[in-house]
Order: C-alpha cells, then sequence, then structure tokens
C-alpha cells in the first residue's frame, strides 16, 4: 500500500510539473509530496524505505538550513538585502523576531508536555503559518532548480531583463553576466538573433539600462540594426509587457522567445510571464557564489510580495481555525 501510495504522489508532482513547469502552486505541492513521501517511507518497513528517508531527510534538511540562513541573513542585514529604494522598517524586523520567538515557544511547550491548561494553544496559528512559508521557501528553490537545470537552448528572439547601473551610466556584474549569456546564445544559433534590452531609467541614473546595455552589446561586436530599446520598464512586469509589445512586431510575432536574467531571478520572471499569459521560454545567466544569499534572499522578498492577498488569506483562515478548535 506504501509503494501504491508513494507511485502516486510522484505521478502526480509529474502531472503538475508538466501542467504548469513554472508555477508555484505545482513547485509547493512538490515541497508537500517529498514531506508525505518522508512520512511513508519513515512508517514502512521496506529495505528500500530506509535509503529514501535518509535522502529526502537529508534533502529537507539542507532546505531547511538555507531557509534559516535566508531569514536571518534578511532580519540581521536588512540594508544589505532590501533595495535602497525600499524599505524593511525596525518595526517589521522587530516583529519578525517575537513571531520566531513565539514558533520557539510553542514547539518547547509541545515537547516538553507544558502545551495543555497553557495560553500556547491559542497562537497554534504562528508554527502552521510558519510552516506556509517553509513550504513557500522550498517551493521557490524547487522552482529556481527547474529554471536553472531545463532551460532553452535555441531562440530567435532574447529579452534581456534590466539591472541597476553603477555610478548611474555603468554596467556592473549582474547586468554583465546577463548580457555575456545573450551574446553567447545569440553566437550559437544558427541564423541571426534579435535581442531585446529592457530597463529604464532609475532615479539615481543619467542614462536609461536599456541604453547602457545596447551600447555594451555593440561595444561586443553586436549589430546595431539586431538591437530593440526598452527603455519605459522600472520592474520585472514592466519589463515583460512591454517587450511583449515589441517583440509583436517582429516577424512571426518574435518565433521562439527567450528571457534572460540572473538564476536566481528566473524562476519569478517566468512565473510572472505565466500569470501574465505570456509565453516564453527562460536562459539562466550565472551569478557569482558570493552575491547569490544577499540576492536570493532579497529575491524571495520579492516572491512573497507578489501574492499578498493569498497570504492574508491564508493567515485569516488559521486564525479562524484555531479559534474555532478551541472554542468549540
Amino acid at each position: 500500500m506504501l509503494l501504491s501510495a508513494s507511485f502516486f504522489l510522484i505521478c502526480l508532482v509529474a502531472l503538475l510539473t508538466f501542467w504548469q513547469p513554472q508555477g508555484l502552486f505545482s513547485a509547493s505541492a512538490t515541497c508537500v509530496v517529498a514531506g508525505s513521501l518522508l512520512l511513508l517511507a519513515h512508517w514502512s518497513t521496506r529495505p528500500w524505505s530506509h535509503f529514501l528517508t535518509g535522502a529526502l531527510g537529508l534533502i529537507i534538511l539542507l532546505m531547511a538550513f538555507s531557509g534559516f540562513f535566508t531569514l536571518f541573513l534578511t532580519i540581521g542585514a536588512p540594508k544589505l538585502v532590501v533595495r535602497k529604494r525600499e524599505r524593511l522598517g525596525g518595526w517589521l524586523v522587530a516583529g519578525i523576531w517575537v513571531w520566531l520567538a513565539l514558533c520557539g515557544g510553542w514547539f518547547f511547550a509541545v515537547t516538553h508536555g507544558q502545551f495543555s491548561e497553557t495560553l500556547w494553544p491559542w497562537v497554534t496559528f504562528i508554527p502552521l503559518f510558519s510552516t506556509y512559508f517553509a513550504i513557500l521557501y522550498g517551493a521557490s528553490l524547487i522552482g529556481l532548480l527547474r529554471t536553472t537545470l531545463f532551460h532553452a537552448r535555441h531562440a530567435d528572439t532574447l529579452v534581456v531583463l534590466g539591472a541597476g547601473l553603477l555610478r548611474g551610466d555603468q554596467i556592473g556584474r549582474i547586468l554583465a553576466a546577463r548580457l555575456d549569456t545573450a551574446l553567447q546564445v545569440a553566437r550559437r544559433q544558427p541564423h541571426p538573433v534579435t535581442i531585446i534590452v529592457s530597463g529604464g531609467q532609475g532615479p539615481d541614473e543619467t542614462m536609461s539600462e536599456a541604453a547602457a546595455m545596447a551600447a555594451y552589446l555593440m561595444a561586443h561586436n553586436f549589430p546595431s540594426d539586431q538591437l530593440i530599446q526598452e527603455d519605459q520598464s522600472q520592474n520585472t512586469r514592466a519589463n515583460l509587457i512591454n517587450s511583449q509589445r515589441l517583440w509583436g512586431q517582429l516577424p512571426q510575432q518574435g518565433r521562439r522567445v527567450a528571457i534572460v536574467t540572473n538564476s536566481y531571478h528566473l524562476f519569478r520572471a517566468r512565473n510572472l510571464a505565466s500569470s501574465l499569459h505570456i509565453r516564453v521560454s527562460g536562459i539562466p545567466a550565472p551569478t557569482r557564489w558570493s552575491y547569490f544569499p544577499v540576492a536570493w534572499a532579497r529575491e524571495f522578498l520579492a516572491i512573497i510580495v507578489m501574492h499578498p492577498n493569498l497570504h492574508r488569506g491564508v493567515l485569516i483562515g488559521l486564525v479562524t481555525a484555531n479559534l474555532l478548535w478551541l472554542l468549540i
């Protein structure tokens, strides 16, 4: 029976992945199924179950370590993670620390037999909501892995997403990695490739990101007549919408279109494109390991901000269920 249940869960994940390869829902379902498989393997007495338990346990442990590191990096060094134009207020950081303390107290009370006849049952929604965010984090990691491993290798139109310019007009390492990747992909194709560089001018920039990106590509001998500048966007959503209008004017509407951005950003970009009903593939640009933790912490915050109503609804539902459980 356990073997049949495991096979069913694996088939379910495969189906959801095929149906929504870049979606947050299918990635979240993969996390839940992985946890279910771990429990099934733990209860099973078959020889293969010990290997499966160890493998899944190690994967979940590594993801948990990554999650805690990302969390403590965010609240321990918010000025490093959050962009200058945004803000992670001190009251919010303090609130997260209080939330973590309540989670720790709840688990201590449960594991040491001090749960009943206390106030801890009234805050059961806190660890449950934390588990919900843990699943979202695991799903984001799975999405990152999917977009990195399964990416496009052929394209007729490349859309390079912009990033902030250094000193107002200089291409930084992050943006250079995206542009160099686009050049490599374009030169591997047996036909001419159109590159759309997408990015407007920020308040601390002296020129648009698109103009700086176009100058960089032309300095690396990419033909100017195969370049299109989209210089109005201020975020990833606008990058995609405005660029779609431009490639829609190309022959065969750009044919095979792929967005080029750094690996940590590609999952959110493709997920956002899917929500906008924009069909594109993706190509990841490399990111140096020393910068990746900060970039990923910033990216996960952006993933959370994408679905505020969903998070609010889950929290209200958990609080309501918690109260009904205690009062009825």
